[in-house]
């Protein structure tokens, strides 16, 4: 009698990231704020900004805040889009932010925070960016809080 082999894809990754994109002609500091206003939550600029380097193209500095989180919503990024040489992702529809939670379970539903996003005056559009997109997004494992 043989015995099947069963390959196990499962690896103690990093936790389960959902990636909020943010259409907005806000300020990066304003729209901090926003969300700490809308939410009551309590996002922390970074002093040191979010360093991204690309084969061939200079190094990207980007502004970034973060949350740490408490009892009632996880840890979270926000990061601007545009940095000092490049785009973090330039495909279309292209954000001007990225929130980046961290099991988005705990913080009462992406659903939840996307409608409270998109009553921001100045947010044009709000969305979850597709976890089968997310490999495009190279620079996410390199977030200094989640």
């Amino acid at each position: 009698m043989s015995s099947k082999r069963h390959k196990s894809f499962f690896s103690h990754a990093a936790p389960e990231l959902e990636v909020l994109a943010i259409h907005s002609q806000l300020s990066p500091h304003r729209l901090a704020w926003c969300l700490d206003d809308t939410f009551s939550s309590c996002f922390i600029c970074e002093p040191n900004p979010f360093e991204v380097t690309l084969p061939n193209q200079p190094i990207s500095l980007h502004v970034e805040f973060h949350f740490e989180g408490n009892e009632v919503c996880s840890p979270m990024s926000l990061i601007e889009n545009r940095g000092t040489s490049q785009q973090l992702y330039a495909g279309r529809p292209t954000p001007d932010f990225w929130l980046v939670v961290q099991e988005p379970e705990s913080m009462g539903g992406i659903a939840t925070w996307l409608e409270g996003i998109k009553s921001i005056p100045n947010v044009q559009m709000a969305y979850l960016f597709p976890a089968e997109n997310h490999p495009k997004l190279s620079w996410l494992n390199n977030i200094r809080h989640l």
